[in-house]
């Protein structure tokens, strides 16, 4: 039976200072005083190999460990022997939620806009790729991957109603800069497909024209 071993990674930050900006994750990671603070330098602090092994707390440090994690799929992922498993070809919609926030949530630095949390995600294969392809809730694809962020601000504000967005490379999941988000939501499709391309030729590669072709695409199923 063949098997691919899939990684789900999730890094929250729950504090005032969390990459508050939608521009942050892809920004410098070099900021210069006055005019621009650090951002991620496009890796997201999941902790995966996408990301260098670069987790949130190297950098938000000193944290009191009293938020948590809850994720849940749906449908929701089989089990076996207390294994979390899925279905190749199988389209997931994911919630990931904060539990025990207690920082802007009106505990520590409490104020209308000391709020903002931060989520990232990225699933990936045993040889550190990404897994399957993403859908925002805001609408991106991970395979149509936007370049530039999508959402600036100023005119182009973070979509109402809307929790998770991607732009730059889309290896990962990205949550949006509204104020008070503890819950972010996006679809994973676990699809995983050979391309074949295939060439009929008739000369010692001296011409291309008239040669037949073909193309598949086959999806990928574990089993016997």
């Amino acid at each position: 039976m063949q098997k691919l071993i899939v990684c789900l990674i999730v890094s929250i930050s729950a504090v005032v200072a969390a990459f508050p900006f939608n521009r942050s994750w892809h920004e410098s990671a070099t900021g210069v005083a006055g005019t621009n603070r650090a951002g991620g330098g496009g890796r997201y602090g999941t902790g995966g190999r996408t990301d260098k092994g670069i987790k949130c707390s190297h950098c938000h440090v000193k944290g009191a460990g009293k938020i948590g994690i809850n994720v849940t799929a749906n449908p929701a992922f089989p089990t076996t022997n207390g294994d979390l498993k899925y279905v190749p070809g199988q389209r997931y919609v994911i919630t990931v939620q904060m539990t025990g926030e207690h920082r802007g949530g009106g505990g520590e630095n409490p104020g209308p806009t000391n709020n903002k949390n931060g989520m990232a995600v990225a699933i990936e294969d045993g040889g550190g790729k990404r897994a399957g392809h993403f859908i925002s809730d805001a609408g991106q694809d991970s395979n149509a991957c936007p370049a530039q962020n999508p959402y600036p601000g100023g005119t182009t504000p973070s979509p109402a109603g809307k929790t998770t967005f991607m732009y730059g490379d889309c290896h990962g999941v990205l949550s949006l800069d509204h104020q008070a988000l503890t819950q972010w939501t996006f679809t994973w499709d676990a699809h995983l497909t050979m391309f074949i391309g295939m060439v009929d030729g008739n000369t010692d590669g001296n011409s291309s024209l008239e040669d037949d072709t073909a193309e598949r695409a086959m999806l990928l199923r574990t089993g016997p």
